[in-house]
């Protein structure tokens, strides 16, 4: 058995139940056959009678304790397959598929209507790592979306816009700390339609298609437009960074000709385009650059990654 071939059996048994089906042959039908000893093979056709398909629905339930007639695919965690299997692995997602790592500047967290207290003053913290799933209520107001991990344990440390300081900071993710992005644009595409959301990010192109690719994101964070060309002028500006970064240009100046982006965030472009330099999170706090926030769109545009 697998997530496939249950989702195939599923489908054949709800298809006119009391009627005969007759489908093309394929690899998936024969190894149903093969296996289960149901339907028959005739001139390149899979044929199962109404008898046929009401045994292989029991035999199914009796072996997976999930009735397929009921349920088109088998659960996507490793803990609700392990109640009715002994391969836990049919699972869709891995185990670190739904952890998501939280954190907030006030050092409280707000989940499902609980207050988590942080004590960020007494120990540095990149925050907790709820199971994304089990959040069912987020009781803040603003979520700021954070590139780097390094930057998640600093999020009290900085000097930040009134919006960002009571907000929930969530960690984008990546392949190495056990946080998916799955799981933080999960959790932006349940609740972020009646949040703030911001992307504090790199000041780089992929910087920016992060935070314009972000379920309902409508600012990005990052140095107070007064520090634009200090910061991309700097020695500690990142050259390399930006010449590995073509393609994430020519993203955005595609949506710079598409005329949505914010005034600012244009100028952001053609700032980076002309230094062709860019200046990430990290230094950033290193040299207390003011931040505040930028708008990523015009006024009633809807977000690329929407469209």
């Amino acid at each position: 058995m697998n997530r496939k071939l249950f989702s195939w059996i599923s489908q054949l048994v709800k298809n006119s139940p009391g009627q005969t089906t007759i489908r093309s042959s394929s690899k998936i039908g024969l190894s149903v056959i093969e296996s289960y000893g149901y339907g028959r093979s005739q001139n390149n056709k899979l044929i199962f009678t109404a008898k046929d398909k009401n045994a292989l629905r029991l035999q199914i339930k009796n072996e997976l304790n999930i009735d397929p007639f009921d349920t088109e695919q088998l659960p996507d965690s490793r803990i609700d397959i392990a109640e009715f299997h002994d391969d836990e692995k049919l699972a869709k997602n891995p185990v670190s598929q739904d952890h998501i790592l939280v954190n907030c500047p006030a050092g409280i967290v707000q989940l499902n209507h609980q207050q988590i207290r942080l004590h960020l003053d007494m120990i540095p913290s990149m925050g907790f790592m709820p199971i994304a799933s089990a959040i069912n209520q987020i009781n803040h107001d603003t979520l700021v979306v954070v590139e780097n991990l390094a930057i998640m344990q600093l999020c009290n440390q900085l000097t930040l816009p009134r919006l960002c300081q009571n907000a929930l900071w969530l960690y984008r993710g990546d392949y190495k700390s056990g946080t998916k992005a799955e799981a933080c644009y999960d959790l932006l595409n349940r609740f972020g339609q009646d949040k703030e959301v911001i992307v504090f990010s790199d000041m780089d192109p992929k910087g920016l298609e992060i935070a314009l690719t972000m379920p309902y994101a409508k600012y990005w964070l990052g140095p107070d437009i007064t520090q634009w060309s200090t910061c991309l002028q700097s020695k500690y500006a990142s050259r390399s960074g930006y010449d590995i970064q073509s393609k994430a240009m020519g993203y955005l100046l595609k949506l710079k000709e598409k005329g949505i982006l914010s005034t600012e965030i244009v100028e952001l472009i053609l700032q980076m385009q002309k230094e062709q330099s860019s200046y990430r999170q990290e230094h950033m706090f290193a040299h207390q650059v003011p931040l505040s926030l930028v708008a990523l769109l015009n006024n009633a545009q809807q977000s690329p990654c929407k469209q």
